[in-house]
């Protein structure tokens, strides 16, 4: 099981949010569950967005006056003979708190406090920091309701708080008729988990390591034939350029098990080592490195091969232990090097 503590930490980094992780001091409390924790930093941030004010925007406003006010709307209030009647449909621009981002926070604490495994001490406070919301809306959250935030230089803060935001909506499931809410268990799945580790391992060397040039790579094939579009797409999870022309390519695999089993033995994922080793021989850079890298919580392994002058590793990472461990484990599989190469 990983621990609470570390998921918060694997959160911050993959949301590239570090400054962010000091919100709470996750060490100092004791929360049963993702969900709990969840609410506790979203209660946190939202109390610290309140007191700094909630960001507003000019948003267009329709409404019958008896005179003018903004601009008239000539077809309703012609459709609608207003103008006889001393009326007429103006619209008109006004400042106002009722933006998307309030209103996704809004929701979510709304979502939050029907769980019925969220601390009661802990759902009175979001009740009353929900009184502070009274003129924002409701809304229905959908997928793609967070892509149409437009964060700008002078609303960051709210980033990190829509990240909150984005993974309680991913994995609250809430009965149509009921209202009933319940959180899926997010460590279990290995699809989300797998794009969290990830990020999390990318943006980790990203920060940590700050000579060095980490991002994501296409790699092309060195083939010469035919119609090169009907060949498959290589990116690689984790490319990294270090000093003295040295390359790492990670993959980042999260799965339960770190070996598959083939009768009584157990073996390295077959097509993990067949899509490293694409990558590493359609490289440009003649010594590359290779790494598949695992979490784990129980059995560690550390495997070296080398082919020409390729070096290829098998590594894990123990995510059940201190953090300041897996900030040096991770550190130590970057530096590691065979004295072979």
């Amino acid at each position: 099981m990983i621990p609470i503590e570390n998921i918060y930490y694997l959160l911050c980094y993959a949301w590239n949010r570090l400054e962010e992780r000091d919100l709470v001091n996750i060490s100092a409390i004791e929360v049963p569950d993702l969900p709990n924790l969840l609410a506790k930093v979203l209660l946190k941030g939202t109390k610290l967005l309140l007191n700094r004010g909630l960001e507003k925007q000019y948003i267009t406003e329709q409404n019958l006056y008896q005179g003018i006010k903004g601009r008239v709307n000539f077809n309703d209030s012609y459709r609608k003979n207003l103008f006889q009647q001393g009326l007429a449909m103006c619209e008109f621009d006004e400042l106002s708190a009722n933006i998307l981002p309030n209103q996704i926070l809004k929701t979510s604490l709304q979502h939050l406090i029907k769980l019925p495994t969220l601390d009661k001490k802990l759902k009175k406070e979001v009740q009353s920091v929900l009184f502070r919301f009274t003129e924002i809306d409701s809304i229905f959250i959908r997928n793609d309701t967070f892509t149409q935030v437009r964060i700008h230089r002078n609303n960051q803060y709210y980033l990190f708080l829509l990240n909150v935001c984005e993974l309680l909506h991913q994995n609250l499931m809430i009965h149509e008729k009921t209202g009933e809410v319940k959180f899926k268990d997010f460590l279990r799945d290995e699809r989300q988990m797998a794009r969290l580790f990830e990020e999390f391992v990318r943006n980790f060397y990203k920060i940590e390591v700050p000579e060095a040039k980490v991002f994501r790579e296409d790699v092309h094939w060195q083939f010469v034939g035919d119609s090169m579009q009907f060949l498959p797409k290589m990116q690689t999870d984790i490319s990294i350029l270090l000093p003295e022309n040295r390359k790492i390519i990670i993959d980042a695999k999260y799965y339960t098990e770190t070996l598959q089993h083939f009768y009584d033995s157990e073996k390295i994922h077959s097509q993990h080592l067949y899509q490293l080793f694409a990558y590493l021989k359609n490289q440009q850079y003649p010594q590359a490195e290779g790494i598949l890298l695992y979490p784990t919580v129980q059995k560690s392994i550390s495997l070296v091969y080398t082919f020409e002058q390729h070096q290829i590793r098998v590594e894990t990472l123990n995510l059940n232990q201190p953090w300041m461990g897996i900030k040096r484990d991770l550190l130590l599989i970057l530096n590691q090097k065979s004295d072979e190469l």
